[in-house]
């Protein structure tokens, strides 16, 4: 069978697999082959997606200004104009706009607020705006939800999804994150971490509001959503739990015992994390974060790969790095 454009719905779901698996080097290679790409502006459209999510901003740009005309009414246009655009050194501002006309259109991805935030930061007297337009909306809450995340995210790390969320929920009115916290364990580790949100209804409609902004926030499996009424006594019929998150998450971890025997400074694990990063990070979503206690040093990836891949990727780097070769490797998403 053939969709829009004529294009067979068997390239469609596998190119959607491949995205959602985070393969998008196998995305790219397969639309450059076909020559109905150039002529498709769905085909282009999805190769600039996967060009943007493989750092490949620039040539991202050329092919979405190309198909400008098409676009123009089109969120996922904007939206991908806008991430080559911030992620382009020294172009950020000009980013703005297509975030804006993204969420004008109905963009309801927190990811998409979060990147609208931090390109106005680089305008300091929009942000000052933004504060402003926060404070004013004032609201008695009438419901809460917590989003418990399978994450070891310290406070700091966890600031990023913190903030995207807040930021869109006060835009659209529908309420405010109140609270968070990090589970810690007996060995000083996080083990997991929550975010609160107050809401400004307790109704079906707010209920699936939450849900499919829970949906489209990048946290690892095994993270869940409880919305609820504020008030106890209140009838529970909309009360819900929901599983959330599609990320996988490893965890390498370095016994400090042997830092010390080895006389290896502090300084080349902040290396090998920041190494890491780089080769992990050209598979679309990374959320890293590490800890410290008495005893270790955990570094922490959460990322759209399954784990095998993610073990496999580093493991080369691994073998011939003085820190990376004692690492123990564990899934812990």
């Amino acid at each position: 069978m053939k969709t829009e454009e004529n294009i067979s719905e068997e390239l469609v779901a596998q190119l959607k697999e491949w995205h959602n698996t985070g393969n998008h080097l196998k995305v790219v290679l397969e639309l450059r082959s076909l020559p109905e790409t150039s002529k498709s502006y769905v085909l282009t459209s999805l190769l600039a997606r996967a060009l943007n999510n493989l750092n490949l901003y620039e040539e991202a740009l050329g092919l979405l200004q190309g198909v400008s005309e098409q676009g123009k009414e089109d969120r996922d246009w904007y939206f991908r104009v806008g991430y080559s655009l911030f992620y382009l050194d020294g172009r950020e501002v000009e980013a703005i706009p297509y975030f804006e006309k993204a969420i004008e259109l109905g963009d309801d991805y927190p990811s998409t607020y979060e990147l609208l935030l931090e390109a106005k930061s680089f305008l300091e007297e929009e942000v000052e705006n933004d504060k402003v337009t926060e404070e004013e909306f004032v609201f008695e809450p009438k419901a809460k939800a917590q989003l418990s995340l399978n994450m070891k995210l310290q406070p700091q790390h966890r600031g990023h999804i913190e903030d995207s969320l807040d930021y869109m929920l006060r835009i659209k009115k529908w309420g405010c994150v109140s609270g968070g916290g990090t589970l810690i364990s007996k060995n000083g580790e996080p083990e997991s971490c929550d975010i609160e949100l107050d809401l400004i209804s307790y109704s079906e409609e707010m209920k699936d509001n939450i849900i499919m902004v829970a949906n489209n926030i990048e946290v690892a499996k095994g993270s869940k959503l409880k919305y609820y009424a504020k008030e106890k006594n209140a009838n529970s019929k909309f009360d819900v739990e929901y599983p959330i998150g599609k990320l996988v998450g490893l965890g390498l971890y370095i016994e400090k015992k042997f830092l010390q025997e080895k006389n290896i400074e502090f300084d080349v694990v902040t290396e090998l994390y920041n190494s890491l990063i780089k080769i992990l990070g050209n598979n679309g979503a990374l959320i890293p974060s590490y800890s410290e206690n008495e005893n270790q040093i955990g570094l922490y990836f959460y990322g759209e790969r399954d784990y095998n891949y993610l073990a496999s990727k580093i493991s080369p780097f691994l073998k011939d790095n003085i820190v990376g070769k004692e690492c123990v490797i564990e899934q812990i998403a």
